[in-house]
């Protein structure tokens, strides 16, 4: 148990570089559309005079952004890419499994698990609760069902079949 422990620590001590900077450029993308919704809504209510500060800071994440996207082309060229033998080889337990799943079942399976863990917590839930409380139970609820769906049943189905795709 303390080995299984020691991995995951880690694991998320050392997380790849391509990983991090995939994440960057998204953040500061992210960043950039919601300072655009921001200004769209200030637009909408009529304080238009107040946007030019917030345009600045679209131009900043924007830059930034195609600078961390650069820099995660230039990180990404370096790497040579994984083959299916190297997938049991990763430190990371949600990182392994979600790509043994992705290498059998492609990029739906994400979408799949989303669209099951979203019907089975809109027929779970009672919607007649209070509405703080449903605020609170949607996102529990999805969080765990997409990760049980995704990292645990959709894993057990795929797994029979990476090992055989890698005998082979």
């Amino acid at each position: 148990m303390k080995e299984k422990f020691k991995k995951l620590k880690e694991a998320i001590k050392n997380p790849p570089p391509e990983r991090l900077a995939k994440i960057e450029y998204r953040s500061h993308f992210m960043q950039l559309l919601g300072i655009s919704a921001v200004c769209i809504l200030l637009i909408n209510k009529g304080l238009w005079y107040i946007i030019f500060a917030f345009i600045f800071g679209i131009g900043v994440s924007y830059s930034q952004g195609m600078t961390a996207f650069k820099k995660y082309e230039i990180i990404s060229s370096y790497k040579s890419p994984e083959s299916l033998e190297d997938y049991e080889k990763d430190i990371s337990p949600s990182r392994r499994r979600s790509k043994i799943v992705e290498s059998v079942m492609g990029r739906w399976a994400k979408w799949i698990s989303i669209i099951v863990s979203v019907v089975v917590a809109v027929l779970v839930i009672d919607s007649s609760l209070s509405r703080w409380l449903l605020m609170v139970f949607y996102p529990i609820t999805l969080s765990v069902l997409f990760i049980f769906i995704y990292f645990f049943i959709l894993y057990w189905i795929t797994y029979p079949i990476y090992r055989r795709r890698i005998k082979k």
